[in-house]
Order: structure tokens, then C-alpha cells, then sequence
């Protein structure tokens, strides 16, 4: 059986050490005073204890560190917070529906695109292709046609949209457009 009102246990005295360290370190370093000394070669060197006897000393006083910057505001967070602090209530508008594009080729080839579809794409290469002439790419006209931007995002994350032909050309979103915000799935 569990005890669960057992007392905490007392801290080791390492435990106590390492959060003493962690607090000093937390603490930062100190903007102070170092000495300058420079031996009879010319040498300099700084250090934060009196010079040795035959080298000149002169002490150097050490501008404090600046302190640390704001983090900075993104255009995402900054949209949310005058929403919420928007004090009057409005209705929203409701948005013109986002069309996208389902773009067949004549070699069998289906992609989707948020924006047109392109006049030509490279036709896929044929596996049996033994000459350089046959492998050779040549492109493929495409036809569009237009679809809701849900329907295009709904083909463009099933599961079986890997294996399509033409997957290769869809337009997809990449990672840093989509943590700014700028997914059109989204």
C-alpha cells in the first residue's frame, strides 16, 4: 500500500550545495573593478588580483552588463490580443469562400494548388525508358479545376494522398509559413 502523507524527506547536504551553486549562478556575474598589469616584454594581462612586484598596475573599472532584451511580438500573438482587447463587440463578416484548384494532367497526374495551376508540368519519367532520348522529360499540359480550399486541404492530408501521382507538384504549406500563421489549410 501507498503512503501518501508521508512526510518530505530532509535535503542531503549535496542537494543543499547544488542549489546554492544554481542560485549563485542565477545571481549572474557583477560589474566590478580589474587590475591592468603589464611586465617589462609589454605584455598585458588582466586579472582580478593585485599585480606582481616589477609590473606596472593600473585598475580598470568594468561597465555593468546590459540588461536583458524584451522578447520580441509576433504579428500572430498581437492579432489575439486586440481581439480579446477590443472592448465593443462587432459582427464578423463572413469571409468570401477560398477557392483552390484541382490540376489533372494527361499522363494521369492529379495535384491540388491554392493559387492557378501551371500551363505545363514535366511529364513522369518512364520506368521502362533504356535510351537517354526516351528518359528525357518532357512536359505535360494541365488542366485545372476549381474546388473549395477545404476539399483541396481534405485531399491534400488523407492518408492515401502519398501514393498519388503527381504529389510531387501540390502546394504545400512549409513549417516556418505555417508557425507564422500563413497555412492556407489553417
Amino acid at each position: 500500500m501507498i503512503d501518501l502523507h508521508r512526510d518530505p524527506r530532509p535535503l542531503r547536504w549535496y542537494e543543499w550545495l547544488a542549489i546554492l551553486l544554481l542560485a549563485g549562478y542565477a545571481a549572474g556575474a557583477r560589474a566590478g573593478s580589474v587590475y591592468q598589469c603589464v611586465d617589462a616584454h609589454g605584455a598585458a594581462t588582466f586579472q582580478d588580483r593585485p599585480c606582481a612586484a616589477g609590473a606596472d598596475q593600473s585598475l580598470v573599472a568594468l561597465a555593468p552588463a546590459p540588461s536583458p532584451a524584451a522578447s520580441p511580438k509576433y504579428a500572430v500573438e498581437n492579432k489575439s490580443a486586440a481581439r480579446r482587447t477590443q472592448g465593443k463587440t462587432t459582427v464578423p463578416r463572413a469571409a468570401p469562400a477560398a477557392n483552390s484548384y484541382e490540376c489533372r494532367t494527361a499522363d494521369g497526374q492529379v495535384f491540388y494548388r491554392h493559387s492557378a495551376c501551371p500551363h505545363s508540368v514535366p511529364a513522369a519519367a518512364k520506368p521502362g525508358a533504356k535510351r537517354a532520348r526516351e528518359a528525357a522529360p518532357k512536359t505535360v499540359a494541365v488542366t485545372s479545376t476549381r474546388i473549395s480550399r477545404e476539399d483541396a486541404c481534405y485531399q491534400l492530408r488523407r492518408a492515401g494522398a502519398a501514393g498519388r501521382k503527381g504529389r510531387d507538384h501540390d502546394q504545400d504549406a512549409s513549417s516556418y509559413d505555417k508557425n507564422l500563421g500563413r497555412d492556407p489549410c489553417r
